[in-house]
């Protein structure tokens, strides 16, 4: 898989070692308006453990039947010793009671210019399907958190529940709308685009510590964390010109570039056991629309042209309930995806970035066709910024609902059909629709 041109950029490594810190610090607060100790006084507001891991999350880049990647934000690069210790059973969090245990890589990043934390991943490997794990994770220096628990996914023809949604910014609202998602008992959570709006800039780093508190505090399950599967907004990239995916969006590649078997990547794609195949696209933000993408995605949709329900999701909407229809992000999304999703039968996109509600008609050609003959689109990205009006907005010729509401979306995947459903800030049902 294709993950960035190489171009003439320096790699991460060479560019810190030519510019040091400083030169990269420079690079990451760009036009930087705030005072070293504006910076200082945002990131004490947030306050992280002492002990154990800065965050833990959880995401895939393999098969969720039988593997997890536990990620981990450590407080100093030098934890050599990071580990994972796991078992079917709840040990308490007594290192010495869990039955297996997973040595966490350390990958370098322009995360340690903030303070010297850095992240690691404990890559798990042959789990048991549809089976609950406890863990705890960090190192001997810095401590372990506290016990932790997951759940592999069924496999085969398993029902299978997720969650989607996208603009989530870190207020109340936001806290609202996942608190709700935590009570779902989903598999995972596909989030489209534009986490904590820090716009790939240094001085707002602060905002991620707070959006992981956010997830780590509201979206579990009894306890049990909820994988993130992610695609990339706008508002993760800054400005900067480099080739280098890691210059252009440091945090967002960081945390969420390896989501896949290949090298590092913004678009990757996952099998969630027979019924459901997802594929996660760039909306152009760090890679074209066309060209190796554009192959990439019919690769992808040839391999799962089998596979009942094909869901695909990315940022900026191919059909836009508020945004001009003929913005730029959004022709050439159906100019060059759209005949892909038509030839392979998407069942579903996933689409974000207008800060409204919508549902569309069924449509297949650019036209609207008949129940089941074509692809819905869902969206547009309000799961947590403040919804744009829609009072004075015509009803698009292409969709069947839209407001300005804030919500996530709840599917619902078994053998026999598709169940989805979107829920507001209030825990109220908004739509409701099968497939």
């Amino acid at each position: 898989m294709a993950s960035k041109d190489k171009g003439t950029s320096l790699s991460r490594r060479g560019f810190m070692k030519t510019t040091g810190a400083l030169g990269a610090g420079a690079f990451l607060s760009q036009n930087l308006t705030s005072s070293p100790k504006t910076v200082e006084a945002q990131s004490s507001r947030i306050r992280e453990p002492r002990t154990g891991p800065l965050q833990t999350y959880l995401t895939f880049s393999d098969d969720p039947v039988t593997t997890m990647d536990v990620n981990l934000c450590l407080q100093r690069k030098d934890a050599e010793s990071a580990m994972v210790y796991y078992d079917t059973v709840s040990r308490g969090g007594d290192k010495d009671a869990y039955t297996m245990s997973c040595k966490a890589e350390h990958y370098q990043s322009l995360l340690e210019l903030w303070d010297r934390r850095s992240l690691f991943r404990a890559d798990l490997r042959g789990l048991k399907p549809g089976t609950t794990y406890y863990f705890i994770a960090g190192d001997e220096k810095y401590g372990f958190g506290e016990e932790r628990s997951f759940r592999t996914l069924p496999g085969g023809d398993a029902p299978v529940r997720f969650l989607n949604g996208g603009d989530m910014n870190v207020g109340p609202r936001a806290e609202k709308l996942l608190q709700y998602a935590g009570q779902q008992d989903a598999d995972f959570l596909v989030i489209g685009g534009d986490l904590p709006y820090v716009n790939g800039l240094y001085f707002d780093y602060w905002k991620w510590i707070k959006w992981f508190q956010l997830q780590d505090k509201l979206l579990h399950t009894g306890g049990r964390m909820v994988p993130l599967v992610t695609a990339i907004g706008n508002h993760e990239t800054n400005s900067f010109a480099s080739d280098d995916l890691f210059m252009r969006s440091p945090f967002y590649m960081t945390y969420f570039g390896r989501q896949n078997q290949g090298p590092e990547s913004v678009y990757h794609s996952h099998k969630f056991g027979d019924n459901i195949a997802l594929i996660m696209l760039d909306s152009g933000h760090l890679i074209p629309h066309a060209g190796e993408q554009a192959q990439w995605l019919e690769q992808e949709l040839e391999k799962y042209k089998d596979v009942k329900y094909k869901f695909a999701a990315y940022h900026v909407p191919l059909y836009p309930a508020y945004r001009p229809f003929d913005g730029s992000p959004s022709v050439a999304a159906r100019e060059h995806w759209l005949p892909l999703f038509d030839k392979y039968g998407l069942t579903v996109g996933l689409e974000h970035h207008d800060h409204v509600f919508k549902r569309t008609k069924p449509l297949k050609g650019n036209q609207v066709v008949a129940e089941g003959e074509g692809t819905v689109y869902i969206g547009d990205g309000t799961f947590g910024v403040d919804p744009r009006k829609m009072d004075d907005k015509p009803l698009h010729w292409y969709n069947e609902k839209q407001s300005g509401t804030a919500h996530f979306w709840v599917i619902d995947a078994n053998k026999d059909g598709l169940e989805l459903k979107a829920i507001d800030e209030n825990g109220v049902e908004i739509d409701r629709f099968s497939l």
